[in-house]
């Protein structure tokens, strides 16, 4: 009788738990299809500088960061490496002036999850079309920023690998994860609540780490 019992009660988690995660996908495809279209109506000009990534380019306001400068948000919320590379041609159609990459971050959990060959291989593809479509933008690969301790050791080595493929197409690497990273490789609470997503103050960091080369590029 208990084990009936039990085996109803995973059942019945097992069920919620899978529907869940089929409404929580359908919102987020339906956010993307959102988002992207609204970009499509409001292109890309050259001499922009693009921010582009998932939910932590998105939460900013860069052009509250960085006024009077033709900045562009270019982040949509649960974003993955695939997720940026097919979305491209409106941006690199544009011929803007940077693009500052930040993604990955959703590549990581179990309930995504890609491996690094796949990350990675995405990645390239990404950085091949700049280099091919938009030769003249200067490109700018940022570091994975830290979460949870646990992701840790995966990030760094996904960091090195970025760091490796923004030297072969010869585009500067950003290596943010130290400003933000305990010594545990956690984020560090005074910026983040939720170990991910980044407050004011993470957003000051950030803006503090790249301001020199928004200068270089505006000087």
């Amino acid at each position: 009788m208990w084990i009936s019992f039990l085996a109803i009660m995973l059942a019945a988690t097992l069920f919620l738990f899978v529907f869940t995660r089929l409404v929580a996908e359908r919102l987020v495809r339906h956010h993307h299809g959102q988002k992207k279209d609204f970009f499509k109506h409001y292109p890309i000009q050259r001499g922009d500088m693009v921010f582009l990534g998932d939910s932590i380019t998105d939460g900013a306001r860069w052009d509250e960061l960085f006024p009077g400068l033709p900045v562009k948000n270019r982040g949509i919320n649960a974003d993955t490496v695939e997720g940026v590379a097919q979305r491209l041609d409106d941006i690199l159609s544009g011929q803007p002036a940077a693009i500052f990459i930040l993604i990955g971050t959703n590549d990581l959990p179990w309930y995504v999850y890609h491996n690094d060959a796949a990350i990675l291989a995405q990645y390239e593809i990404i950085l091949q079309r700049c280099k091919n479509d938009t030769p003249l933008t200067q490109v700018f690969v940022q570091s994975i920023l830290p979460r949870h301790a646990r992701y840790a050791n995966r990030i760094r080595n996904l960091n090195q690998q970025l760091k490796s493929l923004a030297e072969k197409f010869a585009y500067e690497y950003i290596d943010l994860f130290p400003h933000f990273a305990g010594e545990n490789g956690q984020m560090l609470a005074e910026f983040s609540n939720d170990q991910l997503h980044l407050m004011g103050a993470g957003y000051a960091r950030w803006v503090e780490l790249i301001k020199p080369i928004i200068s270089r590029i505006h000087s």
